[in-house]
């Protein structure tokens, strides 16, 4: 009998998307991390001639591994995505299936957390998250570390914002004088614009943004503010894949309609019942405070063409949208990420770009740039997108991972558990 444990389910925070998370665990793990990249950085040489080596041992003892805690009811086999299974995990399950590739899931103590082994031929990998070639790439010490990544990219000539690291308030307050306005606040790791402050224009504001900041991790990124849309390139074997416009909860007026009745008419979108996208809730506090920004009123009736946003962040479960951007994509914001995978060394990347209008060329665009890389990027956002075509991210990994399992593309299904 296999032996499972409940997730702990904290409450929800609204500051990470609505998302239940334990801050304590959040800034244990970022301060963890920063201490444990400072203590291995001088093993880094020697790890390049090791992690291959380690790598084929991993891959040929994880299926014996995985054997034994099952067998032991430690962990549950998982062969199929299901009600807990992530999007990017439905995608790499749907293509693997059609390539005729076994791909199974290890939940140890029946907990989801994105162990996974496939197996074609006589080839077996094991991996976390997405397959790749090798575990260990050039950047992975530092590619999630915005500040680090920041500091990099400016040196090598790619555009970021101007700012800083900061790790008490006094060095906050120093960078966000020295910055043109408005400033965004953010902690120095992690993802999904978690307690992330942006619009920042006055000193007040800064120190409130700072502690928000500092609950879950132990030093924050001050810098000045892009301005557009956030999109997400996906490259794979340092090709570009994919181009995602993720946009924040937001309505158009017609002229006709208050802005409480436009959110009402959205939210009767059938995509927004979940699990991917969430209705929009025009009540929360986080909408109440974005409504008085723009000095609206949900009983106000915008002028045809008006956009009215109900939060900054772009995350689904806060009514968040998304759409394909890949064809409109400017061949220099094509090269610029291609540019930047063959910097970073990654097989499989996820860069993370704000500019106002992305079939322009960055050459040409104020205030635009990278707001953070991701070594794990969730390529199920590209298969699941609210509107516009589906691009087979999973496809391209897996042609790149398992590249005699090629056959005829199919229409990717956009089915969702």
């Amino acid at each position: 009998m296999a032996i499972i444990i409940s997730d702990f389910k904290p409450a929800p925070c609204e500051e990470c998307g609505m998302n239940a998370a334990h801050h304590g665990i959040l800034r244990f793990s970022a301060r963890f991390d920063s201490v444990a990249r400072a203590t291995l950085r001088p093993l880094d040489g020697i790890m390049e001639t090791v992690v291959p080596i380690s790598d084929r041992l991993i891959d040929k003892i994880a299926p014996f591994v995985a054997s034994l805690f099952t067998a032991t009811g430690l962990a549950v086999k998982i062969t199929a995505p299901d009600a807990r299974s992530s999007e990017t995990a439905q995608a790499l399950w749907e293509e693997a299936k059609r390539r005729e590739i076994e791909m199974y899931e290890i939940r140890i103590l029946g907990l989801p957390r994105r162990h996974f082994i496939a197996r074609s031929g006589d080839t077996t990998i094991a991996f976390e998250g997405i397959p790749r070639l090798a575990r260990r790439q050039k950047s992975i010490a530092w590619i999630d570390n915005k500040a680090e990544m920041k500091r990099r990219f400016g040196k090598a000539g790619f555009p970021v914002a101007m700012g800083g690291q900061a790790r008490n308030e006094k060095e906050a307050l120093g960078i966000f004088n020295s910055l043109s306005k408005p400033v965004i606040v953010k902690p120095e790791e992690g993802s999904g614009g978690r307690h992330t402050t942006v619009k920042i224009e006055t000193e007040e504001g800064l120190r409130a943004a700072y502690r928000n900041a500092r609950v879950i991790s132990p030093a924050v990124v001050v810098e000045e503010e892009l301005s557009g849309p956030v999109y997400r390139a996906t490259l794979v074997g340092g090709k570009l894949r994919a181009v995602l416009r993720r946009d924040p909860p937001r309505v158009v007026g017609n002229g006709r309609l208050t802005v409480r009745e436009l959110a009402e008419k959205e939210n009767e979108n059938p995509l927004r019942e979940g699990p991917v996208f969430a209705k929009i809730d025009i009540d929360s506090p986080a909408a109440r405070r974005e409504l008085a920004r723009q000095k609206i009123a949900p009983e106000n009736i915008p002028k045809r063409g008006q956009v009215v946003y109900f939060h900054f962040k772009v995350n689904w479960g806060v009514g968040g949208t998304s759409w394909d951007a890949t064809p409109e994509t400017h061949p220099d914001n094509r090269k610029l990420f291609e540019d930047i995978g063959k910097f970073l060394g990654e097989d499989v990347a996820g860069i993370d770009f704000m500019i106002p209008d992305i079939s322009k060329s960055w050459r040409r665009e104020n205030r635009c740039g990278v707001i953070e890389c991701n070594s794990l990027p969730l390529i199920g956002n590209h298969h699941f997108p609210y509107t516009g075509p589906i691009r087979n991210v999973a496809e391209a990994i897996w042609d790149m991972v398992f590249p005699k399992t090629q056959k005829a593309p199919e229409r990717a299904s956009a089915h969702r558990v």
